[in-house]
């Protein structure tokens, strides 16, 4: 991707970024910074020069009301998706669009039904309590990874549904979905993965993105990092981070003083920050 391409694409996030601090700001909820974002504003005051995303963090109570203000507050060309505003919507995080542009990832362009929305994104992951025993870390494993089975049984199910060829590593899990598909529609299950995810109510010794990894180590922090914020420089703006972000950094990277480019980005196979996803022209991919 050319530097030109990139710095548009960076433009359009910022934008999110700015729609996403504003409604925090209204409902007074807790955000910040995450992964390589967190990452980007410590050591480069923005994105990491081969980055292309944002990633967020809002705690899972603050979450929950982002789900439920946000679609309320995004106007076009602004979307906020989740698996309560589209059914193809992910569980484990939400994203703010701009539908005025087109910019979706390999994942999404295989597995989505065509009225998903396909703008340009930022990503927005709940942060939750994890729970302090390993058994119950182990029941909370066997929960998520159930119904994270039966959400990705219906995936296959419904390309099966529109005549397209159905994710091969997907198919194995439709008899999961069929085992609970007359008691409970997606958005329950969607629901109950999260729950899942929330199962500790209480402050715990730990918080971590457990909708996404489950209990990988790297994702999961003391809870005191997440107590305070700094606001830090990010591409000519302010971005939130935890205070004590470099403990935050050592335990999700080690040596992340260094930069190192790996390549790790969304893996976007279309890019236009013209043309909404609408208009965008698919026969070329």
């Amino acid at each position: 991707m050319s530097d030109n391409k990139l710095k548009r694409i960076w433009d359009v996030e910022i934008d999110l970024l700015e729609k996403c601090k504003a409604i925090c700001k209204k409902y007074n909820l807790n955000y910040c910074a995450s992964s390589g974002t967190l990452l980007g504003a410590v050591r480069h005051k923005g994105f990491i020069p081969w980055d292309d995303d944002i990633d967020l963090f809002l705690p899972w109570e603050d979450y929950k009301k982002f789900m439920e203000v946000a679609p309320d507050e995004c106007e076009y060309p602004y979307f906020f998706q989740s698996f309560l505003t589209e059914t193809d919507g992910e569980a484990s995080a939400s994203r703010l669009r701009r539908s005025d542009t087109t910019g979706f990832t390999k994942w999404e362009y295989e597995n989505v039904g065509p009225d998903y929305d396909r703008g340009i994104f930022i990503d927005i992951f709940p942060l939750f309590n994890v729970p302090d025993s390993e058994e119950e870390r182990r029941i909370q494993k066997e929960s998520i990874m159930f119904f994270w089975k039966c959400i990705r049984g219906h995936d296959a199910l419904s390309q099966m549904q529109r005549g397209e060829v159905p994710n091969k590593d997907y198919v194995q899990y439709i008899p999961y979905y069929k085992s609970v598909r007359q008691g409970m529609t997606i958005i329950d299950i969607k629901w109950a993965y999260l729950n899942a995810c929330a199962m500790v109510q209480s402050r715990t010794k730990e918080v971590g993105a457990t909708s996404s990894r489950v209990h990988l180590p790297s994702l999961m922090w003391k809870s005191e990092l997440y107590d305070s914020y700094v606001e830090l420089p990010f591409e000519g703006t302010t971005i939130r981070c935890p205070a004590q972000y470099e403990k935050v950094l050592d335990k999700q990277y080690g040596d992340w003083r260094t930069p190192v480019e790996n390549g790790a980005r969304h893996e976007m196979v279309a890019v236009d920050t013209t043309k909404p996803w609408r208009e965008f022209d698919y026969s070329v991919l």
